[in-house]
């Protein structure tokens, strides 16, 4: 009997996680009135976990560069949404829209390599990506749905 008992424990565990690793932090920290739009180009698409990292080089019209950190998906869920792994290469333009931190928050990825190229830029947690091509990507469901047009609806809406 306890063995079975052990056994039911561990599969409600297992199943009441779920839905933590789907969604284990929130966006309290970002101002999530206020939709922010980026186009550049891709410097590097990190598809790593817990989430992915496109490095996005914007140059405004008076040719100041700014890069950006841009946090989308985890691996898996890119592979559900049907996003191959080389679908953003570097040289790719794209525009992305999402939620800055209320604090500008400058982020980057270590590497153990010893030739890799440190990468870093401001933090932007992408709801929208507008793909090479044109078609537009749901990259991030917080459930503020800013970014996208009008009467958007999808499971998070009211």
């Amino acid at each position: 009997m306890p063995r079975r008992r052990l056994a039911v424990c561990t599969l409600v565990l297992a199943v009441a996680s779920v839905g933590s690793l789907t969604a284990h932090h929130s966006l309290g920290n970002h101002d999530t009135a206020t939709p922010v739009r980026v186009k550049g180009t891709v410097v590097q698409f990190q598809r790593i976990n817990p989430h992915s990292f496109i490095f996005l080089e914007e140059t405004d019209a008076s040719g100041t560069r700014q890069r950006w950190a841009v946090e989308g998906p985890a691996g898996l869920q890119l592979a559900r949404r049907g996003v191959a792994p080389d679908a953003l290469k570097s040289g790719d333009i794209i525009e992305v829209c999402g939620y800055v931190p209320k604090e500008r928050t400058i982020w980057q990825i270590a590497s153990t390599s010893p030739d890799a190229v440190s990468l870093a830029g401001r933090l932007i947690t992408a709801e929208l990506l507008v793909m090479p091509d044109g078609r537009e990507q749901s990259w991030g469901d917080y459930g503020f749905h800013r970014c996208f047009a009008p009467g958007y609806k999808d499971q998070h809406s009211h």
